[in-house]
């Protein structure tokens, strides 16, 4: 018999042998894209019009991220149920398990020891049919059994409180784990949070009712009042809940009508108390964070916050209304929230996103694997800014982060008056530079993800006459697979740089996307990317005058 293959063998074409290599690294590839995390399914749903794709799954792999987690197939948007207990950091999240489209939400579910490696769990909360939705929401801990649910002393409950959605008719309903978000029964009584008050069954789904908006909760606790607060859209606004035990919510106020942006539906609000930051006689400030569908700087999806006061009824505004404060200024960063239960110890305010915009995100060209990804997780920190007077969000990535890396290159204290050009054998790295000697005559350039005869590359550019920040995608790869995948965005510096001659710059690069961090992370921008090409080169140059490079490191990221 091994006679015979071996005379099977010799007397094959070379074409028809290259063929059967080609098909059986096709195979190999498929195979590990599809395995490369841990799921609860080794299957993978493709729909007709998929199969078509076959043939450029080995550059759709290209795309997978390494340091930033993506599902291991299909549909994924908002992170909902961020929270830590047990050790584990837990992320639940919108998710299609079926295939890489935005349809019937479920619950998806993974978790991490360290919130950078994240293994999946099976679905978390399913919907009961095919049209209905589990749209985003919260998890808390409810340590003190005000729920009653509680039936082992040593695990407490876990309480999801999210939006159920059917037919355009949303309401709160809740579930409720006691085996550490492994499995998850829906309370008996939903919903806990009607949309109307005394409407039937039947009159829900009637076109007797208006429908509108009103979704998203999440929870937090307030200390002065001992009670929970949970925050939720209206569309145009957010609406203030009260509860005692998590199961009957009082409506107690509203904000928003006529404050900040509104240039598209509101979404996914979060309230974060920072006890440490004073205002005369207040004790905290809080924030008050709300995603916006459309009109964000870079067009589309994006981020805003509200700095103010809450005395556990009211949160009061302490800027004009007219005032917007953006979370982030790049393309790709949506409906981020933040932990729920982080322990006393770290004390920190970490946000996770969904690295995505509305407007082309149902086409993102990593189909058929997969659809979406998130962001680093990132600290939230609340500063005085001296140059605006005001208070802001510093965002930095978390430090967990630096466990993945390895110092590649470093450079100190060097005259930069021309380029210099970094050929690296990895598309995932973190470069961490602080630059000297910057005035309004100056103009920085980087190239990251550059090819070899530089056609293919994205550019991030500061330009001191406009003290701006750019970021150029128009050369990144892919650009072409929707109409409203914006190419240019940009965003205005305050005077620090100017002021001392100082530009900071972090940036985050996985296998299709950029987040960057600007002057200590007092400015953000994130932006998925789609390389053709495998570019490993940096280019750094500068043009106006000579700079200083202070410090600059290559860090290569790697899991």
């Amino acid at each position: 018999m091994i006679h015979n293959y071996k005379y099977m063998i010799d007397n094959l074409s070379s074409a028809t042998i290259g063929k059967l290599i080609g098909l059986c690294i096709t195979i190999f590839i498929l195979r590990f894209a599809t395995t490369h995390y841990k799921t609860r399914n080794s299957s993978i749903a493709l729909s007709s019009n998929d199969l078509e794709s076959l043939n450029n799954s080995i550059s759709v792999y290209q795309y997978r991220p390494l340091v930033h987690f993506s599902p291991s197939k299909n549909w994924i948007n908002d992170p909902n149920g961020l929270v830590y207990y047990h050790d584990e950091w837990h992320m639940f999240y919108q998710h299609y398990p079926l295939a890489p489209m935005a349809i019937n939400m479920h619950w998806g579910h993974s978790i991490s020891r360290d919130l950078i490696t994240w293994t999946e769990l099976p679905i978390a909360i399913e919907p009961e049919d095919d049209i209905v939705g589990i749209w985003s929401g919260s998890v808390v801990i409810d340590w003190k059994n005000i729920s009653g649910l509680q039936k082992n002393s040593n695990i407490h409950p876990m309480i999801a409180i999210y939006t159920w959605q059917k037919q355009r008719w949303q309401e709160q309903h809740m579930a409720y784990s006691l085996d550490r978000g492994r499995t998850w029964t829906k309370y008996s009584s939903n919903p806990i949070i009607p949309l109307y008050n005394n409407v039937s069954t039947a009159d829900r789904f009637s076109d007797k009712i208006v429908r509108r908006p009103f979704r998203d909760p999440k929870v937090s606790f307030h200390s002065p009042t001992a009670s929970w607060i949970l925050v939720l859209t209206g569309g145009n606004h957010i609406q203030f809940y009260r509860s005692v035990d998590l199961i009957h919510w009082s409506l107690i106020s509203r904000f928003g009508f006529t404050d900040g942006s509104h240039g598209g539906t509101w979404e996914c609000p979060d309230f974060i108390e920072f006890p440490q930051t004073t205002l005369k006689n207040q004790t905290s400030l809080w924030i008050l964070i709300v995603s916006v569908q459309n009109g964000a700087p870079a067009g589309g999806s994006g981020m805003q916050y509200f700095i103010g006061t809450f005395d556990g009824i009211t949160f009061r505004n302490l800027q004009s209304s007219s005032t917007i404060n953006w979370l982030d200024y790049g393309s790709d960063f949506y409906a981020g929230i933040t932990f729920h239960n982080v322990p006393r110890y770290d004390n920190r305010q970490i946000l996770i996103s969904w690295m995505n915009n509305w407007k082309y995100a149902r086409d993102l060209p990593t189909a058929p694997l997969w659809r979406g990804q998130m962001t680093i997780p990132r600290q939230l920190q609340l500063d005085w800014n001296s140059f605006t007077n005001m208070y802001h969000l510093r965002q930095i990535p978390v430090h967990e982060l630096y466990s993945y890396s390895k110092r590649f290159i470093t450079f100190y204290r060097q005259k930069l008056s021309s380029n210099i050009l970094l050929n690296i054998s990895r598309d995932v790295y973190m470069f961490n530079s602080e630059f000297h000697n910057i005035t309004k005559a100056t103009n920085i350039h980087l190239n990251l993800r550059q090819n070899f005869n530089k056609s293919e590359y994205t550019q991030i550019n500061y330009i001191g006459e406009k003290n701006q920040i750019e970021f150029d995608r128009s050369n990144s790869g892919l650009v072409d697979f929707h109409a409203s995948y914006s190419l240019h965005f940009n965003m205005i510096l305050d005077d620090e740089t100017l002021t001392t001659g100082k530009l900071k710059l972090q940036l985050i690069v996985d296998r299709c996307s950029v987040e960057l961090f600007i002057n200590d992370g007092k400015y953000t921008m994130t932006a998925l990317i789609f390389p053709k090409f495998s570019g490993y080169q940096i280019e750094l140059s500068v043009d106006g005058h000579e700079i200083f490079i202070n410090f600059l490191e290559l860090m290569l990221l790697s899991q």
